[in-house]
């Protein structure tokens, strides 16, 4: 799966999970669109937008300790390949972005198969 792609799926993910939330405040027709719209490819969303529908969701951090299960890879293997400093680190210490974690990932995924 490319990057775009593992964009995309987050994008629907999330979009999914606000439902909810969205039907409270009469919105649940754009997102069930816009989920339809980026399933048949007429819109995208780029890693921005990904990572502001993970904050809505409150799913936007990764301890340093989690990210090698996200990624697939053992701790010391990102340590030694300097992979750390590829995940966009939020400002506290030792936080990382969780969708920056999972491109990671899909794109180790991909050279390594």
């Amino acid at each position: 799966m490319d990057r775009n792609s593992t964009l995309q799926a987050l994008c629907r993910q999330y979009l999914g999970r606000l439902k909810p939330v969205a039907d409270k405040y009469g919105l649940k027709k754009f997102v069930e669109d816009t989920i339809v719209a980026n399933e048949n490819g007429k819109c995208s969303a780029d890693e921005q937008e990904v990572e502001f529908l993970s904050r809505c969701c409150d799913d936007e951090r990764l301890e340093r300790a989690e990210v090698p299960k996200i990624v697939g890879k053992s701790y010391r293997f990102l340590v030694r390949s300097r992979l750390f400093s590829k995940i966009k680190k939020l400002r506290r210490s030792g936080v990382y972005s969780k969708v920056s974690s999972i491109l990671l990932g899909k794109e180790l995924e991909d050279l390594y198969e």
